[in-house]
């Protein structure tokens, strides 16, 4: 009697929703493709694309092979608010804040810009608080966001302090 000849199918699958059978793209998404009869190809690739690929072959053993797909993104990076103005009274509290986005996630660094004394190197994090403001706190300070990817991003915010 001839031996049965074993036929294996190969599954893509990302989450419970089956990507490729066999030789059969599944998906409507026309970004996959089938490279080779094995390897899948992703043209394109936006940030929802990230997560676990699953590579299953159908055989008795239901064998899984997981990729996960990280998506590096630069960093983008805004003023709250976003008109870059803040202004305070004399002897008040400033606070400017910027949002930075992008994977991995950015650090954020602010500067002087127009820096006259010293480091301009003012803080790390999101926001910057400046207590008992006098009228030489006015001026531009610079919100810098950097992930590795591609060179830094900044946003500069204009700080006017009202004097009576």
């Amino acid at each position: 009697m001839p031996a049965k000849e074993s036929r294996n199918i190969l599954l893509w699958r990302r989450g419970s929703a089956v990507v490729t059978a066999a030789n059969l793209i599944i998906t409507r998404d026309t970004r996959f493709k089938l490279l080779e009869g094995y390897s899948l190809q992703i043209k394109n690739v936006r940030p929802q694309d990230a997560g676990d690929y699953n590579c299953q072959i159908g055989d008795h053993d239901n064998r899984d092979l997981v990729h996960t797909v990280e998506i590096l993104v630069p960093p983008s990076v805004r003023s709250n608010p976003e008109t870059g103005h803040v202004t305070v009274r004399k002897g008040g509290t400033a606070t400017l804040e910027c949002k930075a986005s992008g994977n991995p996630v950015p650090s954020i660094s602010w500067t002087r810009k127009d820096s006259i004394h010293g480091s301009p190197h003012l803080s790390e994090g999101p926001t910057l608080t400046l207590e008992n403001v006098n009228r030489q706190d006015s001026g531009t300070y610079r919100c810098y966001a950097d992930n590795g990817i591609r060179e830094p991003v900044f946003v500069d915010m204009q700080l006017i302090v009202l004097c009576e």
